[in-house]
């Protein structure tokens, strides 16, 4: 069974944390890397931390993030990372591996195929 959020790590300090993140990084990095614009939603950890203390309090691989590219393009991501077939640098949502996923998935959702929040 998956410990609830709280006992993830998503507390009251990933909180403020992630709210100073996203003040210092507010728009979202995959719809960058596709010429538009968003705002971020979502501090996104860039590799899955799984329970690892330092990998989630690791700021470098933080990214700023809409619902849509973390709810749609990084579990695709993540799915292939962790079949072997993507490195982590691909987890970036300005990566070519997940520019690739963002033009896909465009076209399936949302007015003039972007999703609506």
């Amino acid at each position: 069974m998956r410990a609830n959020s709280h006992d993830r790590g998503y507390d009251r300090q990933w909180e403020r944390a992630a709210g100073l993140f996203k003040l210092q990084h507010p728009l979202c990095l995959g719809c960058e890397a596709v010429g538009l614009v968003a705002a971020v939603e979502v501090v996104d950890h860039v590799v899955p931390h799984k329970g690892d203390r330092d990998l989630f309090w690791d700021q470098s691989r933080w990214q700023p993030s809409c619902k849509w590219h973390h709810d749609v393009v990084k579990q695709q991501l993540e799915h292939r990372y962790g079949k072997g077939a993507l490195t982590e640098a691909d987890l970036w949502l300005n990566s070519s591996a997940a520019i690739a996923v963002t033009k896909r998935e465009r076209h399936v959702v949302g007015v003039d195929g972007w999703p609506s929040s």
